[in-house]
Parts: structure tokens; C-alpha cells; sequence
């Protein structure tokens, strides 16, 4: 006998958003936060919906949200039948109070929404899974994916914060015992202004084309290992072979041309190249080839239990496949998922950024955040914001040698330059010697001076 489905309602509530949007026309003196705190797809009725889509476009473009200022922007736009007409917008704002809390009405909402996302995308695996249309491990991928943005958008909705005294007996307990591990530059001045990239936390690391951005990706991942902590380095640009012909051959002292011709390398070179290779670490992996969230979270979580996964880098961000419907919220979507990898496995997100435009002149030698990124996703959401500068690659005169790191966010708001080399034969950047007044010259003028050690 066949399995009886019985066909049930989403969860829903009219006279909830009824209430709700009523009390925004009638003038509430919540109006504001209720309006802040909702989101177009709480509304389950379709002109709820395009009720809240219209008040959220006026309250943006700083216009009232009563009855005879949204019947205008409806008959302007000649939406208002969708909405019912105006007797059906009348009588939402009809006997509402303007006063009253209805914090609990509009958490209800919101769970009925999460709810109805949560109904949704089990009813796409589903689908997806009877009518066999993707292989297993894809489809698992994409469900713990999509379940994975309902999650961050429910602790988005929900979280109340801590009291004060909560997060300052949270505070001394992480004083008092190991907070995880904490992932270094190798450039002591940048780590002591940084205090080192932790668990949960997402760092930027961005510079022009050719500054040698993933090289300073891979200097902080070999730091990590020399300290004990294992990574997981994805690259969408390099395959994992060519990143490690980069390294063994800054290791072994052999020129990176004859990585390239193969018929150069002498018999001591490949002696230099096998002696280093065998100190290589069996632990650390490289994820290479096409990359997406997916795949990047499976490897993470496999290696989570055994060796241990301390440190995830990206490199670089944009190769990475993540849903969006515009390139501002597929970076939005990105930045999030790897705040929330970071997170779970409790470990640092390091992304290596391309540099979207050009700095010279002032630019590069003041760079700030918003000409790098302006208002975007990496600016608001990461803790930890470095932009490398080498002259040379910009300029093609100077030195090939120098180089300057900007830490131009991080999360104790401290910035600062910090003078650096880069030997292009080890391939990495190091700290350079400079003078008190060459130290000053570029710095958060508004902090006291730090005394260094």
C-alpha cells in the first residue's frame, strides 16, 4: 500500500502581517525598527509582500510611509491593484494602535519565514533526489549549503547580543586558557599590530597584479606549519604542482626559470629540489582546480577531525563559484560563507583578493579602505584588512626589493604602515629597518604613539 501524503499549509499568519504592516501606515513610534527588522520574504501573503517591497523603498529614499503617501507611489507606479486596491490597503491601517510592542509579533514572522525556507529547500533535495537529476555527493553539498544560509540568516534575525557582563566573563575565561590557534605573518611588526589572525575571523589580503599576493598567502601558511597548525590552501588560480615548483625552488636556491625548463636544471639543483621537498609537510593540503563553496567546506570538514584543519586561505576570492545574483552579493554571499566556515571549524579565513582597480601616486602611497573597496561586502564584514604595495611592480623603476604592507582594518580599529622588502629569490616579504620619522609617516594620528618593544 502506498505512503498517503497529506497536503498541509505553510506556515503563515495574515492577520499577523496584517498588524504589522498596519501599525507602519498608522504612524507607530516603532514605525522605524519594525521596517529595519523586517524582511520582504517574512510576508507570506503576495501583497503583504509588495505592500513592504514599496514602504522599504520609500523609507530609503527618506519619504513618509503613511496611507496617502504609499496610495501615490502605488498609483505611480501602477502597482496599487496589487496590493488589493485602496480599500484593501484602508482597511490594514483601520483601529491599528500607534503604540504597544510587537517585537513578539514580528519574531513570529520571522520563524514562520525560516520555517517555510526550511519546508522549501527539503522539498528541492527531495526532488532533486527521486528524479535522480544530480550525483549524491553534489546534492548533499548543495542541501548542507542552502541549509547553511537559512542558519546564518536565522542567527542574522535572531541574535540578541550578550549583557555586558556576559561577554566580560567571556572575555577573562579566553585569558585564562587557549583560545585556539593563532596564525602569523612572519613580519613582526604587521602580527604585533594584528595580534595575529584567530579562530571565527575572515582576513583580506589584497594588492595590484604581480605584488606577489599569493606568496605572502603561502609565507603565512609555512609560518602556520613551522607553529604546529595545519591549512587548507585552495587555489582556483594554480595548480597545486606549480605552486609547490614556486616554493621548492625558493627553498632549494634554484632559479624559478629553470622550474619552467626543466632540461636547465643541473643534477645538484634536482639534489636541492629532493632535500627540500622531503621536509614538506603531509599534513597541510592544496585544493586546486575549479573551486566552490561546496567542495571547499567538504575538504575543510573532512580534515577538521584528523590532522586538524587551523587555517583555510582562498586564493583567490573572486575564482570562487558562489551564488549571487549580481557580483555585489555573490562577494556579499562569499564573505559570510567564510565567516561561517570559520567559525564552525573554528579556525581563521584568510581571502586573497585582486585589487578591482589600479592605485597610483597618492592612492597607492595612502591607500584607505574606501578606495579599495568603498562600501563593499570585504570592507564591512572582515576583521582584518592588509593591502601589499611593491613600487616597482607599479612604477617599473625603484627597487625590486621594496615593498609596504598597509594594515588598514582590523578589529581593534589599530592601522599603520609597516616598511618591508621582498627578496625575489626567496620569494617572501620581511620586515625592513626604518627611522622614527619614516615610521610616523604614515599612521592613525588619532591614537597615542605605540611603544614598541
Amino acid at each position: 500500500m502506498g505512503k498517503v501524503i497529506i497536503e498541509r499549509p505553510l506556515p503563515q499568519n495574515a492577520e499577523m502581517e496584517r498588524t504589522v504592516l498596519g501599525a507602519i501606515i498608522a504612524g507607530h513610534k516603532h514605525r522605524l525598527e519594525l521596517i529595519e527588522a523586517l524582511r520582504t520574504k517574512d510576508f507570506f501573503d503576495s501583497r503583504h509582500r509588495k505592500l513592504f517591497t514599496t514602504m522599504l523603498a520609500m523609507r530609503e529614499a527618506g519619504k513618509e510611509t503613511g496611507l496617502l503617501s504609499i496610495d501615490d507611489e502605488l498609483r505611480r507606479a501602477g502597482e496599487l491593484a496589487d496590493v488589493g486596491g485602496i480599500e484593501y490597503l484602508a482597511s490594514i491601517g483601520d483601529s491599528v494602535a500607534k503604540i504597544g510592542d510587537l517585537s513578539q509579533t514580528v519574531k513570529r514572522l520571522q520563524e514562520m519565514a525560516s520555517f517555510r525556507a526550511i519546508i522549501h529547500a527539503a522539498e528541492n533535495i527531495q526532488e532533486r533526489a527521486l528524479t535522480q537529476r544530480s550525483d549524491p555527493g553534489q546534492l548533499l553539498d548543495s542541501g548542507i549549503e542552502h541549509f547553511s544560509n537559512i542558519a546564518r540568516d536565522i542567527e542574522e534575525s535572531t541574535e540578541d547580543g550578550s549583557t555586558h557582563f556576559e561577554a566580560a566573563t567571556q572575555a577573562l575565561l579566553e585569558t585564562e586558557g587557549n583560545t585556539g590557534p593563532k596564525i602569523y605573518t612572519d613580519i613582526l611588526a604587521l602580527d604585533r599590530k594584528t595580534g595575529g589572525f584567530r579562530k571565527g575571523e575572515v582576513c583580506v589580503i589584497t594588492a595590484s597584479t604581480g605584488v606577489g599576493k599569493t606568496m605572502f598567502g603561502q609565507q603565512i601558511r609555512s609560518r602556520a606549519c613551522r607553529d604546529g597548525y595545519h591549512s587548507l590552501y585552495c587555489s582556483g588560480e594554480m595548480f597545486a604542482s606549480h605552486l609547490k615548483k614556486r616554493d621548492l625552488a625558493a627553498i632549494a636556491g634554484v632559479p624559478p626559470l629553470k622550474m619552467r625548463r626543466e632540461d636547465m636544471l643541473s643534477d645538484d639543483d634536482r639534489t636541492a629540489l629532493l632535500e627540500a621537498a622531503s621536509h614538506e609537510c603531509k599534513k597541510c593540503r592544496i585544493l586546486d582546480g575549479e573551486l566552490t563553496l561546496a567542495r571547499i567546506r567538504r575538504v575543510a570538514r573532512k580534515m577538521k577531525p584528523n590532522p586538524g584543519v587551523d587555517l583555510i586561505v582562498l586564493d583567490y576570492d573572486e575564482l570562487i563559484e558562489c551564488p549571487g545574483k549580481d557580483e555585489f552579493e555573490q562577494q556579499r554571499n562569499l564573505v559570510r560563507a567564510a565567516k561561517s566556515l570559520g567559525m564552525e571549524l573554528l579556525c581563521p579565513v584568510i581571502l586573497i583578493s585582486q585589487l578591482r582597480k589600479s592605485l597610483n601616486g597618492e592612492e597607492a602611497s595612502r591607500p584607505t579602505l574606501d578606495r579599495l573597496y568603498g562600501s563593499g561586502a570585504k570592507s564591512k564584514h572582515a576583521q582584518i584588512v592588509i593591502f601589499v604595495d611593491r613600487p616597482f611592480v607599479r612604477e617599473l623603476e625603484g627597487s625590486e626589493t621594496e615593498a609596504q604592507i598597509f594594515l588598514l582594518k582590523s578589529r581593534d580599529g589599530r592601522q599603520g604602515r609597516i616598511k618591508a622588502t621582498f627578496d625575489i629569490h626567496k620569494l617572501r616579504f620581511d620586515e625592513a629597518p626604518e627611522g622614527k620619522s619614516e615610521a610616523n609617516m604614515w599612521r592613525n594620528h588619532s591614537e597615542p604613539q605605540e611603544q614598541e618593544d
